[in-house]
């Protein structure tokens, strides 16, 4: 039998051992973490400067842009970007695409309508980011906020206005962060068809929400200039330009306004239609 010291000199050699292979795995879960670290900052500081890079390129050209279907213009909003009673040659965005090849026949412009009759300011409002990461236009144009008068079938945000959206706001900076974002939206069983008049796929039902009768009429106001900042910041965040449409009509002169002063609030430009009437 061993004696005591013995004993103690196999327990501390153990002991020992057993202290050095939690070192090593500790060195090795270090290492690997800074490992990982270095690749997200690689990545990182790379398309950062391939950004640059391509910026500054294009300045050098003039800002514009030969390559084939270089630049994809999405229009978001109700029937007005829908193009509803009319065929879908005569909506505004096919009209749009069909000016813009006259106008710049050595560019190739994709114009992506995913308008959808009776949508309020909430609900497009809602699946802008998603649509951006997957369609990621050079610019989108916005014409919705009507609907706002009787449609209640989204009245809240889901995006900024939940808890995690400042910090989605900040990651936006973060080249990795979009990449990331632009393959999780393409990754998912339902997509917005951008060959499809309004885009719209299954999977989700299409909008409904009147409100009941006798109801108080809802104040578009508060909702409506929430849902434009909110479709600003959006696009700021993305580093896209966004431009809003007013109505033309006499009678939508009050949400005419009403998207003027959220263009003012949010230093975005809006396209007045009524001139042209």
């Amino acid at each position: 039998m061993s004696n005591p010291e013995e004993r103690a000199g196999a327990a501390d050699h153990a002991s020992s051992a057993s202290g050095s292979r939690s070192s090593r795995r500790s060195h090795w879960a270090l290492l690997g973490v800074l490992v990982v670290v270095g690749s997200l900052v690689a990545g990182e500081a790379f398309l950062q400067l391939a950004s640059v890079f391509a910026r500054n390129w294009a300045e050098g050209r003039g800002g514009t842009v030969l390559a084939e279907g270089a630049i994809r213009i999405l229009c978001v909003g109700d029937s007005h970007t829908f193009g509803l009673p009319l065929p879908e040659e005569e909506s505004y965005p096919a009209q749009l695409a069909e000016a813009l090849a006259r106008r710049h026949p050595g560019v190739e412009v994709e114009v992506v309508n995913l308008g959808i009759p009776s949508l309020n300011s909430a609900f497009v409002a809602n699946r802008l980011e998603e649509q951006m990461h997957q369609i990621q236009p050079q610019l989108v144009i916005v014409w919705v906020g009507i609907n706002n008068l009787w449609n209640v079938v989204e009245r809240g945000s889901r995006s900024p206005g939940d808890p995690w959206w400042s910090l989605r706001e900040f990651m936006h900076q973060s080249r990795l962060f979009r990449l990331a974002s632009i393959l999780w939206a393409s990754s998912q069983g339902h997509q917005y068809d951008p060959k499809q008049r309004g885009g719209w796929w299954e999977g989700e039902a299409m909008p409904s929400g009147r409100l009941p009768k006798g109801a108080p009429k809802i104040n578009p106001r508060p909702g409506l200039l929430r849902d434009f900042g909110r479709m600003a910041s959006i696009a700021r965040s993305l580093d896209t330009p966004i431009l809003f449409v007013a109505y033309p009509f006499s009678g939508q002169q009050g949400i005419s306004r009403l998207i003027l002063e959220a263009g003012a609030r949010s230093g975005v430009s809006v396209i007045e239609t009524r001139p042209a009437m």
